[in-house]
């Protein structure tokens, strides 16, 4: 895989592995829920994390495996950034551009993205939060759920309706930028894992300048979310299988070295088997998820490929976290190591970025009803 991508890319992709090798995996688990992980921010900035989905996406998506390998808590600090600089990269203008993106590229100001909404989950058509024109100005009022890294954001990409009187939903809504202070933090929300950086529920009543909607044209808002969906549900594609990957090695770690009556652990059939077509699976989504990549590179909506990555991935995450979890045995089920937080951690995949409920309906739909080729799987 790596021979297909430029010099360039190659060595930022040995760096990022040796920064979670050194820096975050010795220390992810006792730092699960023990605060803001700032310190490792510099590193990530001058590695170019902030800016990794401005190369070939499949690198960005092997990147975001390594990180998500070493520990989910710092995943969606840069897949949120990232879709603020593809939202700026491919659908702002061009002074927004030259405003915005020099610092979202250097990692100067970090973005958090705000779509979700308390009543209406992955439905983003029929979201309720409003912007409205004032002398030239939007009066933004909003109140959205399950937002990663609000507290610490220096910006905020929300999706709310610019046109409550649209026929068609979806064709009601924009995308802005916000800036940190124009939001609030109404609370922080317990969450089963990625403990290491919050979940929040946000409230927004602003006005902010003309130009802080991206392009400049209300409306256009659904068509940029899904746009930048895409690169994220390729982005948890690939972290699910980093996770998965970091399961599937503890229970080959533990399997070798765990001796029962029979012998050890390794050496007994059922648990090779579990081992084998936890690892198939993952092969499987891996190259699933850069075929995806792959195909969005190339410019254009994809959400068939995104979608069935991502699922896919999901799906072989959780399964290795759960084969790990029956090798591990009781000491799985105890917090001194691994094994738990990482099926907690998999359990993310099936509702993060779209449940796979949703999405593996939406594929279904397209196969049946509008899609006249099955060139892409």
């Amino acid at each position: 895989m790596l021979d297909i991508l430029s010099p360039a890319d190659r060595d930022f992709l040995a760096a990022v592995t040796a920064f979670v090798e050194s820096d975050v995996l010795p220390h992810a688990h006792r730092r699960e829920g023990a605060g803001y992980p700032a310190d490792l921010f510099a590193r990530m900035r001058e590695l170019g994390l902030f800016s990794a989905c401005t190369r070939d996406l499949r690198t960005y998506a092997l990147a975001i495996e390594e990180l998500a390998r070493g520990w989910l808590s710092l995943l969606p600090i840069v897949n949120a950034h990232s879709s603020s600089v593809w939202a700026c990269k491919f659908h702002a203008t061009a002074a927004q551009r030259r405003q915005w993106l020099p610092w979202l590229l250097a990692g100067d100001q970090i973005a958090a993205l705000a779509l979700t909404e308390q009543q209406g989950g992955t439905d983003l058509a029929h979201l309720e939060s409003t912007a409205e024109p004032v002398a030239g100005r939007w009066h933004i009022t909003a109140s959205k759920s399950l937002i990663t890294h609000a507290g610490h954001a220096d910006l905020m990409l929300i999706l709310v309706r610019t046109d409550p009187d649209s026929a068609l939903a979806h064709r009601g809504l924009s995308l802005f930028l916000l800036s940190q202070g124009e939001w609030a933090v109404d609370r922080e929300i317990p969450k089963l894992g990625s403990r290491g950086i919050e979940t929040c529920e946000i409230s927004v009543d602003t006005i902010v300048p003309a130009d802080r909607l991206i392009g400049e044209v209300p409306g256009r808002g659904f068509a940029q979310a899904m746009d930048v969906l895409e690169v994220g549900r390729i982005a948890v594609a690939a972290a699910a299988i980093g996770v998965g990957r970091r399961a599937l090695w503890n229970a080959i770690e533990y399997a070798r070295e765990r001796a029962t009556a029979s012998g050890l652990v390794a050496e007994l059939p059922t648990a090779r088997q579990q081992l084998g077509s936890a690892a198939a699976q993952l092969a499987a989504a891996k190259a699933l998820a850069l075929s995806a990549a792959d195909t969005k590179q190339r410019g254009g909506r994809h959400d068939l490929e995104a979608s069935a990555a991502k699922v896919a991935a999901a799906s072989a995450a959780l399964t290795a976290a759960l084969t790990a979890m029956e090798i591990g045995g009781g000491w799985a089920y105890v917090e001194d190591l691994e094994f738990a937080r990482l099926l907690r951690d998999s359990a993310l995949f099936i509702a993060g970025e779209g449940s796979n409920s949703v999405l593996t309906s939406l594929v279904g739909g397209r196969l049946v009803n509008a899609e006249p080729s099955l060139s892409w799987i």
